[in-house]
């Protein structure tokens, strides 16, 4: 064998050599890592042996019917929970004895001795406010604590009127008040159009803060005076209008006055009827006054809102002819309600696509009029069959149009008329 090949021969045994040492290093390294692991694991008893197979046993993924229905249960209990509405008690408001004391008010002397004086004005603003309250239960506290007062939007032509005394004296009354803390008063004024068609600033009303918590004092807010409480163009246009009011309450009174005494000339009026009856009274003052204060009363819940029907008061939606454009608003709608019991059954359903059509153009929501058409119509069926359906959907209608003057961010008028239609 010459020298190369033994050379060859020393190399391959090397590389051999150093191979199997490698190897045999790493499988001791193994073997060391292992050993270490179980030194370090806790020692661990023997797993129990499987219980022997039940055939009948359900397999653990499978409900039966009795898990189904309590996880029904349960899921209804949770709805109902999420959905229950908490009934709040709202506190009564204090008797007017308890904000003011009255005896302090009455004159001792001169033309209103015996009178109640400002406390006449009192009376008047507390049974307003108590009014105001009452259809709008929102103003209470979330815990149904009674606020601390109330604002009322009022016309200070026909409080004088109620009253019966004038302006300057109704303005004399809330001085003495305010000077008590109980009423504060102030003039409000809005934008609208003059007999040119421009726009200027013109008194609506009069604001009146009401005390209806002890030891407050009532106070009128930048807020309150800023705020927009009626829409005068559109008032002035449906002739709801504190003058139109007054003037028409004086002329009911004076044809009530004209007729009683034709039927005292005859001889057939008998002194003693009406006399248990409301509005009986005997003197057309006071039926002027009973007249204006329920005008009143339903200005104080929606400032504007008169009595005063729109298809006989104004010319300009019948004329001679007939119906020209019908109403216009959501409040001659409301008016318009009780038309349905007096029109011929060929005209009724032309009367009801006229209210639903005027509801929705005003509530801005074309695309339902016949969802407010079948409104009207349901609120007429239940008329037919003994149920006030008319005076319901007109309570709420005039809710709604609290809401919307209040509640500048309202999206769907007509959503939220349908929630309380079926609540109803």
């Amino acid at each position: 064998m010459s020298n190369e090949a033994q050379g060859d021969q020393k190399k391959i045994d090397y590389t051999a050599r150093f191979l199997a040492m490698t190897s045999a290093a790493l499988r001791l390294g193994e073997s060391d890592e292992v050993t270490a692991k179980k030194k370090l694991e806790p020692a661990q008893e023997a797993a129990p042996p499987p219980p022997p197979h039940d055939e009948e046993a359900p397999e653990p993924w499978l409900i039966t019917a009795e898990e189904l229905e309590a996880i029904d249960r349960e899921e209804q209990e949770r709805q109902a929970r999420k959905n229950a509405r908490v009934k709040v008690k709202l506190e009564q408001p204090h008797a007017l004895t308890e904000l003011l004391e009255l005896k302090k008010y009455r004159p001792k002397r001169g033309r209103g001795a015996g009178t109640e004086g400002a406390g006449a004005l009192a009376r008047l603003a507390y049974d307003l406010a108590c009014r105001v309250l009452q259809f709008r239960p929102y103003l209470y506290d979330k815990d149904g604590k009674l606020p601390s007062q109330i604002v009322l939007h009022l016309s200070g032509e026909m409080v004088a009127e109620v009253l019966g005394v004038s302006e300057n004296t109704v303005r004399e009354w809330t001085s003495q008040l305010a000077a008590d803390g109980f009423l504060e008063a102030r003039p409000h004024y809005t934008t609208a159009k003059n007999w040119a068609g421009e726009d200027v600033t013109m008194m609506d009303g009069t604001l009146y803060a009401v005390r209806l918590k002890p030891g407050r004092n009532a106070r009128l807010r930048y807020s309150d005076m800023k705020r927009q409480y009626r829409d005068l163009d559109a008032d002035r246009k449906a002739g709801r209008t504190a003058y139109n009011a007054i003037q028409s309450a004086h002329q009911k009174a004076q044809r009530w006055a004209e007729w009683r005494a034709a039927e005292d000339a005859k001889g057939k009026h008998d002194p003693d009827a009406g006399k248990n009856t409301s509005g009986s009274s005997h003197s057309p003052e006071e039926r002027v006054r009973e007249e204006l204060r329920q005008q009143l009363r339903r200005w104080a819940v929606i400032p504007g809102d008169l009595d005063i029907n729109p298809v006989n008061s104004d010319s300009e939606l019948f004329g001679d002819e007939g119906p020209t454009q019908g109403p216009r608003t959501v409040l001659d709608v409301v008016h318009s309600l009780p038309l349905l019991g007096l029109a011929h059954y060929s005209e009724r359903a032309a009367l009801v696509g006229i209210m639903g059509a005027t509801l929705a153009r005003a509530l801005n929501d074309q695309h339902s009029r016949n969802f407010y058409c079948r409104l009207i119509w349901e609120a007429w069926n239940q008329e037919l069959m003994g149920i006030p359906g008319l005076q319901a959907l007109a309570t709420q209608i005039m809710r709604l149009e609290i809401d919307r003057r209040e509640w500048k961010d309202l999206r769907s008028p007509g959503a939220l008329l349908a929630s309380r239609m079926r609540a109803a």
